[in-house]
Formats: structure tokens, C-alpha cells, sequence
């Protein structure tokens, strides 16, 4: 009897210091909600969570904007030599795929994107380009220059030896009306035939660059996939010195952050909590349990010093 009576305080102990332990926990998340009886609030209701969502929201934006995802934290980590690092071996990675990689242009562009989108970009770019170099062909200035220089070009045959002389004097006295005459039919057959011939070339250029074999297109090709690199670094950090603040700015992450966490429901939010952190809880409610035991063992102890005091046994 009195070794049960021994052993029954501290089991009594950690069954009590568990128990009060968990419900402890549960008062953080539960009720969700005041209750009342009648019109007189329940102390204690909500719990301590749902009582204090607002200023915990706002407690953690702050926190992740002024010191996570500062401008600051994040230009330090992206700016990184490991970052950079990362980035240039990323173009390297790609330089290598694109070296190895035996598909037509075709075939790998519809990886990302479908035919009729492919064909539409063609045909986009095609009569972007076919534009921009008619309007320079059917320029009348580029007539007078041709012109000038095809005259240029016969004067300095025509000029060969003393009878070239002759013919060249000649033709130099006719030499205005037919450089402008020679003008006019450049500049009408370049207004009426440049852009169909610019659209050819353009179509056949294209169909022949889609059908290459990516890795023929790249071949040779290193010194630009340096250039590529210094410029795609130099980007990235501009990028990152000059924009990230105003997109930091624009996108306000503490007011981000407030109206999701206060937009969460309770339910939701106790469930990540809980998983999250489901070890160190039950940790914390077998300590208790723990603790109650060595309480109830202690409080054993002394009681029983006080009944040998009582009785003199000491």
C-alpha cells in the first residue's frame, strides 16, 4: 500500500501536467470565437491566436518586409557571388544544350509554342523587316545614289586609253540627264517590285533558318555567347540594383502579408501551426507530463518527511 501510494502522486502528476499542458496549447487557437453567456463574455474567449490575429499579422509583415524580404536582403542575396555563379553557369548549361542539340529550329520552338503561333511570329517578323527595308529601298535618295555610282562606274571604264578619254568626255557632257533618268527607273522599279522581292528573299531566308539544325546554328558561334553572358550579367544586376526597390515598393509584401494571414481561417491557421511544429508540441506536453511526475514524486517526498517529523521517526 504505501509503494502505490508511492507511485500514484507522480503518475497523478504527469497525467495533470500533460493534460493541462495541452489544453494549454488548444487555448492558443480555440475557441475560434467569444462566447457568451447571455451578454456576459466568457474570459478567456477567443483564444489567444484568434484575439491577437490583426496585431500578429501585422507584426509578422513587418518583420518580412522590413528585415526577409527587405531591398536591401534580397540585393545582397541576388547580387551574391554564388548567385552570379549560378547565372553564368546557367548560360553555360544552355550554350552546351543548344551545341548538342540536333532538331531543327522548328521542331524546338514548338516545344514552346503551337504552330499556328509560330507561323503567326514568322509572318509578324517577316513583315516587320519587309517594311522597315522597303521604306530605305523605295527611298528616292538611294535611286540618285546608285545612280551616281553606276555613272562613276562607266566613266572609269569608259576613261581606258586615248579613244576612252574621248568617249568618256562625251559622256561626261550627258552625264546629269542620264544619271536622272537612270534614277527615275531605279526608283520606279524599286517602288514597284523591292518589297515582293524583299518578301521572297525573307520567306526563303526564314523557311531555310527553321529548317537548320539548331546545333549547326550555334556552331562557331562562342565569342557571342560571351558577349551574350557579359550582357545578361551586366542586366541582371541593373535589374536588381534599379528595379528591384520600385518593385518592392509597388508590391507593399507587409500589406501582402497582413490580409493573407487575416484572411486565413482559424481552422486553416491552427492546422499549419500545428503540423508545422507538431514534434516540439508534443514535446512541450510530454515535458509537462514529465515535470508533473517529478513534482509529484518531490511532493511525495516531502509529505513523507513531515509524517516521520509528526512521528518522530526523525
Amino acid at each position: 500500500m504505501f509503494y502505490l501510494t508511492l507511485i500514484l502522486g507522480p503518475i497523478v502528476g504527469a497525467v495533470i501536467g500533460g493534460f493541462t499542458n495541452r489544453v494549454a496549447i488548444r487555448m492558443l487557437f480555440r475557441p475560434y470565437t467569444a462566447k457568451y453567456i447571455g451578454k456576459v463574455h466568457i474570459p478567456l474567449t477567443p483564444g489567444i491566436i484568434p484575439k491577437e490575429k490583426e496585431n500578429i499579422a501585422k507584426a509578422i509583415g513587418s518583420i518580412i518586409s522590413d528585415n526577409l524580404l527587405s531591398s536591401q536582403v534580397l540585393s545582397a542575396t541576388l547580387l551574391s557571388d554564388e548567385m552570379v555563379e549560378k547565372l553564368s553557369a546557367s548560360i553555360d548549361t544552355l550554350q552546351a544544350r543548344l551545341l548538342s542539340n540536333q532538331e531543327c529550329l522548328r521542331d524546338s520552338l514548338l516545344r514552346y509554342m503551337s504552330p499556328d503561333e509560330l507561323d503567326r511570329l514568322s509572318s509578324q517578323l517577316q513583315g516587320d523587316i519587309t517594311q522597315a527595308v522597303y521604306a530605305k529601298l523605295a527611298d528616292k535618295a538611294l535611286g540618285e545614289k546608285v545612280a551616281a555610282l553606276a555613272i562613276d562606274q562607266v566613266m572609269q571604264h569608259l576613261s581606258e586609253g586615248f579613244l576612252g578619254s574621248i568617249k568618256a568626255g562625251i559622256f561626261d557632257l550627258l552625264r546629269n540627264s542620264i544619271q536622272s533618268r537612270l534614277a527615275d527607273i531605279i526608283n520606279e522599279m524599286m517602288h514597284n517590285n523591292a518589297e515582293q522581292m524583299v518578301a521572297d528573299l525573307l520567306r526563303t531566308e526564314t523557311d531555310r533558318l527553321l529548317a537548320m539544325p539548331v546545333r549547326d546554328l550555334c556552331q562557331g558561334k562562342e565569342e557571342l555567347f560571351d558577349q551574350l553572358r557579359t550582357v545578361l550579367l551586366k542586366a541582371y544586376r541593373m535589374l536588381v540594383e534599379n528595379s528591384l526597390p520600385r518593385m518592392l515598393g509597388t508590391l507593399d509584401i507587409q500589406r501582402i502579408v497582413e490580409e493573407r494571414i487575416n484572411d486565413m481561417d482559424m481552422a486553416e491557421t491552427e492546422q499549419i501551426i500545428t503540423t508545422i511544429m507538431d514534434k516540439e508540441l508534443k514535446a512541450l506536453i510530454w515535458f509537462g507530463a514529465l515535470l508533473g511526475f517529478l513534482l509529484g514524486f518531490v511532493t511525495n517526498i516531502l509529505f513523507g518527511a513531515m509524517m516521520g517529523f509528526q512521528l518522530g521517526v526523525f
